[in-house]
């Protein structure tokens, strides 16, 4: 997604959620200037009435070029899967489910399906009591660069956002606490121990953008990343969050979910899948690995 998306496919099942993110999927139109297809999915034997709600549904969209609807019938993770396999150039659009009272400790989310087996960005937006009034998408955008091997492309991706948007680019890391594991495991690679050696290595990857235009700051913490993110997102001011996929969804026993915390959080989300889902996949020596490197520096908070 290192280039800006020229189709954006909005996924909606006719939901309060999905009418209250209509805003926000016109100013993405408009500022991208790309071609839009809603996108439903129904239950078999549904069709007749599916078209009708999907003819109403964001009616002014009929009036952007080379608008589409397009239906599709079935479970609705595998169709809208299917649906974005052989369209590279798009940019997937989900709004979050409908929010109920009780908790449903075996419930799958839509998006965490969706974004297991996608191959396409996806955009996940926040409630809409969360979602910015202002015209603008994101006026801090933020990169979670995980503990993990993290793919150089994600990094190209929010800066190239934030270049666009005229905004910070911050990089988040959240550490391991640390404890005689940890102290084990650095014998055989080059994990940072400190916050000062995670702000230094962030440094180094700042420098890669090679952009003295983009300003760039670090924000490091450590403890539970599910925990610590949360922070960092509101001490960041961010209003958007470019993460991959692996950092995003939580695998369990029974299902899979997105991380509460996230899922929660009023930042809208980019979810990048793994470079091996996507159509062009970076090549080997756009990883990233974790290296010691003290003499760069970039802004820290």
């Amino acid at each position: 997604m290192q280039t800006t998306p020229t189709h954006l496919i909005f996924a909606t099942n006719f939901s309060e959620t999905c009418h209250a993110a209509i805003p926000t999927v016109a100013q993405l139109v408009d500022r991208l200037r790309a071609r839009l297809t809603i996108l439903h999915v129904h239950a078999k034997g549904k069709r007749a009435q599916a078209q009708q709600s999907l003819d109403a549904f964001f009616a002014e969209a009929s009036n952007y070029p080379g608008c589409e609807r397009a239906l599709a019938s079935g479970p609705a993770a595998a169709g809208i899967v299917s649906f974005c396999r052989s369209r590279d150039d798009a940019l997937l659009i989900m709004p979050p489910s409908e929010r109920i009272g009780l908790p449903r400790p075996l419930h799958v989310s839509l998006r965490a399906r969706v974004l297991q087996r996608v191959g396409t960005p996806m955009l996940t937006l926040p409630y809409a009591d969360a979602i910015p009034r202002d015209g603008a998408v994101g006026g801090h955008v933020a990169c979670w660069i995980t503990g993990r091997e993290t793919n150089l492309e994600s990094l190209l991706d929010a800066a190239a956002l934030a270049r666009r948007r005229g905004a910070d680019l911050h990089l988040l890391h959240v550490m391991p606490e640390l404890s005689e594991g940890l102290l084990v495991d650095s014998l055989f690679n080059d994990k940072p121990l400190t916050e000062r050696a995670a702000a230094s290595w962030l440094g180094d990857l700042a420098l890669q953008l090679q952009d003295d235009n983009l300003r760039v700051r670090i924000h490091v913490a450590a403890g539970n990343p599910r925990r610590e993110i949360a922070g960092l997102l509101k001490r960041a001011c961010a209003d958007v969050l470019v993460v991959e996929r692996d950092a995003l969804v939580r695998r369990g026993i029974w299902h899979s979910s997105l991380q509460s915390t996230l899922a929660r959080s009023p930042c809208v989300l980019i979810c990048l899948p793994p470079p091996e889902a996507r159509r062009s996949a970076s090549p080997p020596q756009r990883k990233l690995f974790w290296r010691r490197h003290g003499s760069a520096q970039a802004p820290a908070s």
